[in-house]
């Protein structure tokens, strides 16, 4: 089974999603942030696959671990992390807002399959 974990921590408060998947995706999702709301659902077969195709076209495999400023964090920063454990293996990343790795954005549209307004993830610029 796939399992993918993803925290997402900023001023509004929290965001942690929990989901696992074979044929068929279960999600859990646990925050405190207004424009989101805590729940658990199911993915049909075809919404698991696309979510599967976008995860692996987004290279988590492939991810740094750390995506950080280069001397220290900055103390009330946007958050985030990501644990994806697939094919018996676990892969961890973490960083903040506009530390981001190539193909972040794709993890960001595999979570607008469930999340409507995922676009919430990416840093915003000014």
């Amino acid at each position: 089974m796939n399992r993918l974990e993803y925290k997402f921590d900023c001023l509004d408060g929290h965001y942690f999603l929990i989901a696992q998947w074979d044929e068929v995706l279960n999600y859990e999702i646990d925050t405190d942030i207004a424009e989101f709301e805590s729940r658990s659902g199911e993915l049909s077969a075809e919404g698991t696959k696309k979510f599967a195709d976008l995860l692996d076209q987004a290279k988590i495999e492939s991810w740094e671990k750390e995506y950080l400023p280069e001397n220290e964090g900055i103390e009330d920063a946007v958050k985030w992390k990501l644990v994806l454990c697939k094919d018996e293996k676990e892969y961890v990343s973490y960083g903040e807002e506009s530390f981001e790795p190539y193909g972040y954005e794709l993890f960001v549209d595999a979570l607008r399959i469930f999340e409507e307004k995922a676009d919430y993830f990416l840093a915003k610029g000014e």
